[in-house]
């Protein structure tokens, strides 16, 4: 992870890849030509989740949008809505920075917590992978989208060799990891990114090569 991405960048990316991944699994129901009933319930999780990633999605472009220099009368025009409609759907403060007033979780804390999340999730347990999700994620991430995920992790490099160490990276309240992964017939890499509480505020497994 690019220890320069500021904690922004780092949602926007979390943001990007769990809505890639959604949309994925509903796009692959919607056309298949086969029966479609053993993933059909799992699409139905994944575009319910998709109502908060989407909210969460065009409040960061808008984020981006006004840091880029334009005006709320030009995001209002966009959105169809006022220039005040805008300004009050996004305009307000964001949530507190994570971890505020509490105690700072540490770097081995937070690689231990990260191994943690990645081992439950590759050992199929995703209900205690989500019981480590932040509110949020709990939204954005079902265990059907999870179990999804870890099955095409399966198909596409095999069982689970050994886990490398985690490179860690601080910035703005928020811890990420990555953890590499060696598997059968290629490399992959595990993301989880945590709040100060130690709750899993971003979370996903990709190959290797496709997060150069």
């Amino acid at each position: 992870m690019d220890g320069k991405r500021s904690a922004a960048e780092l949602n926007r990316e979390v943001m990007a890849m769990l809505l890639m991944t959604n949309v994925q699994l509903v796009r692959e129901v919607l056309i298949s030509d086969q029966d479609a009933s053993a993933q059909v319930m799992r699409a139905i999780a994944a575009t319910r989740s998709l109502d908060v990633i989407v909210e969460d999605t065009l409040r960061a472009l808008v984020e981006q949008a006004r840091t880029a220099g334009h005006t709320w009368a030009e995001i209002g025009e966009v959105l169809h809505v006022t220039r005040q409609a805008a300004f009050q759907r996004f305009g307000g403060g964001r949530d507190a920075v994570p971890g505020d007033g509490g105690a700072t979780i540490t770097a081995d804390g937070a690689s231990a917590r990260a191994v943690e999340v990645l081992q439950a999730f590759l050992d199929s347990d995703f209900e205690r992978v989500r019981s480590m999700f932040a509110p949020r994620m709990l939204e954005a991430c079902s265990a059907e989208l999870l179990a999804d995920v870890r099955e095409k992790v399966r198909e596409q490099g095999g069982e689970v060799v050994a886990l490398g160490t985690p490179a860690l990276t601080v910035r703005d309240g928020y811890r990420g990891a990555d953890i590499p992964i060696a598997l059968e017939r290629e490399r992959a890499l595990g993301r989880v990114v945590l709040d100060d509480d130690r709750r899993v505020v971003g979370f996903f497994v990709r190959r290797a090569e496709d997060l150069r």
